[in-house]
């Protein structure tokens, strides 16, 4: 799923609802964040909660690592790389 443009408060919801739907018919989804051109906290919190959701429940998302250099400042500024790749714990 590839994330374009803005990920704010006017969108965070709807996101949230899309990956509600793809955990509850089981597909995996990777996130390609890539392409967007602004993050609020509210869309960080959209992607930290999906993630959550779906690894409580043993589905399958995973956030691309190729990221825009907008959202790499809010992942450092929020210091959520560890959340977004728990593999990142092991060596951060």
């Amino acid at each position: 799923m590839t994330l374009i443009g803005e990920l704010d408060i006017a969108v965070a919801d709807g996101v949230e609802e899309r990956l509600r739907r793809l955990r509850e018919a089981g597909r995996r989804v990777r996130l390609d964040l890539s392409q967007l051109d602004f993050i609020d906290s509210s869309g960080v919190r959209a992607i930290v909660l999906g993630l959550k959701h779906a690894r409580q429940g043993g589905h399958e998302l995973d956030v691309d690592r190729q990221i825009s250099p907008t959202v790499q400042r809010m992942i450092d500024i929020m210091g959520i790389a560890p959340q977004l790749w728990p593999e990142h714990r092991a060596t951060g």
